[in-house]
């Protein structure tokens, strides 16, 4: 094979034996398990490596990757869907992970720069060469001349004499001893500090906060933001109209070229909150409407649905949980939140037709629960009005709030599926802090 040429480090793979130990550096690094759990890492990987390989450098563009890679129409908006910017990070630091191994430090090095797609090579670390040692000292060699006398060859001028034998050693004896003594007290110390830390991490226990979204974040996967959309083909006063609002008149409708999709600013404000806690954690997500959601999506990963009266998918999955929503009945259109153990209550409901003046209460579900129709976890907030919504969203996302559900629910709660009824007090359009009505596990 030709030997790799080297450009400021970074090698050009020209022969297609040289392409091959790329693809095999490649497989070597998809199957590691920074990458095998997950389905978008390995594939953007790939296409970039086969691309740079095969000299397409100019097509590795966000949106063409977009759309080859993540299967997005030609002109979706990568602004709105930043799943390319994402995903390479993601990327970029699992591969930056995978080096700092010590068994795959020496290997041939597959890179992302920042700010680009079009991946870099290195070639693998050569062995460090064997060093031959010669003996160092010399031997004296008799021989036996002609004569019968024998004679000694004389020592040459190199051999150090008996006293200099005797102290060189002693020297290098206290040298090696302070040296190892300093050693061992750097070890001792190391060993100190980093048990001190391990022990204080094993102690310090998760918060409330961690526990609810843990099984969402340590999933592997992206996870799909599912917000309430409706059409505004009801009256502009209907009752189901207002409630879509909120009560507090909390929605914005788009331009008249686009008058059907409508989303209530409750459902985005609560969507802010829960894309702003995961990115911290620099978790890849996506944002879809209840709409053009299918089916088929909710088994790719975890689901956060946001909205109740105008989110079908937060109506389906909620049907079967004990608390559900209740369709209107009456000429006062009251909807209201049944308890199915106790299904002749109607104490947590909210009339469509009452006046914004009046001092009500909105109601809310919040729930996490593993869907057993397609095995994956599922985050809800849901109000029957705007501020019940925006009630829910505050509830998941503050550690004093949740205290509510762990307080009294026992040290395995975190593990169970959990579903929340909440209320929040209602004062001409501005809302209340949530409170816990009821609460189950299962």
């Amino acid at each position: 094979m030709a030997s790799p040429e080297s450009v400021t480090g970074v090698w050009h793979p020209k022969t297609e034996s040289e392409r091959q130990l790329v693809r095999s550096q490649l497989e070597k690094i998809v199957s590691d398990g920074r990458f095998a759990a997950s389905k978008r890492y390995p594939s953007l990987l790939r296409y970039i490596v086969e691309q740079t390989l095969a000299d397409n450098e100019d097509n590795l563009k966000e949106r063409t990757l977009g759309v080859e890679v993540f299967h997005r129409p030609p002109d979706y908006d990568t602004n709105l869907d930043p799943v390319v910017r994402l995903c390479a990070a993601e990327v970029r630091k699992r591969l930056a992970q995978y080096y700092q191994s010590a068994t795959h430090g020496g290997e041939l090095r597959i890179d992302l720069n920042p700010g680009s797609y079009i991946p870099v090579f290195l070639p693998a670390a050569p062995d460090p060469p064997l060093v031959e040692v010669n003996p160092g000292a010399h031997v004296p060699v008799f021989s036996q001349p002609a004569s019968d006398a024998p004679a000694i060859e004389p020592l040459p001028t190199n051999v150090p004499s008996k006293s200099e034998q005797v102290s060189q050693p002693r020297k290098t004896r206290k040298i090696y001893w302070a040296a190892g003594l300093i050693a061992s007290g750097v070890i001792i110390v190391a060993i100190f500090v980093l048990g001190t830390r391990s022990w204080r991490s094993f102690e310090k226990p998760k918060s409330t906060l961690e526990e609810v979204w843990s099984p969402l974040l340590t999933s592997g996967k992206p996870i799909l933001f599912c917000v309430g959309q409706k059409d505004l083909d009801a009256p502009h006063d209907s009752p189901l109209t207002q409630l879509q609002r909120g009560a507090d008149d909390d929605s914005f409708v788009q331009a008249f070229a686009d008058r059907n999709d409508f989303v209530a600013l409750s459902d985005v404000q609560v969507l802010s909150r829960f894309v702003s806690l995961i990115g911290a954690h620099g978790h890849t997500f996506k944002v879809q409407s209840s709409v053009t959601t299918v089916s088929s999506q909710l088994r790719e990963g975890p689901v956060v649905l946001i909205g109740l009266l105008n989110n079908d998918w937060t109506l389906n999955r909620t049907s079967t949980l004990r608390f559900h929503l209740k369709e209107p009945v009456g000429p006062d259109q009251i909807y209201w939140i049944m308890d199915t153990q106790h299904p002749e209550s109607r104490a947590w409901q909210v009339r469509a037709r009452a006046p914004r003046s009046q001092v009500i209460k909105d109601y809310a579900i919040a729930a996490r629960f593993t869907d057993e129709s397609t095995g994956q976890i599922v985050l809800v907030a849901a109000g029957i009005a705007g501020s019940g919504t925006r009630a829910a969203g505050e509830f998941l996302t503050d550690e004093a709030d949740l205290k509510q559900l762990a307080d009294g629910s026992g040290a395995d709660w975190a593990k169970k599926n959990f579903e929340v009824v909440l209320s929040s007090q209602v004062v001409n359009g501005m809302q209340g802090n949530p409170k816990v009505e009821a609460i189950t596990f299962w």
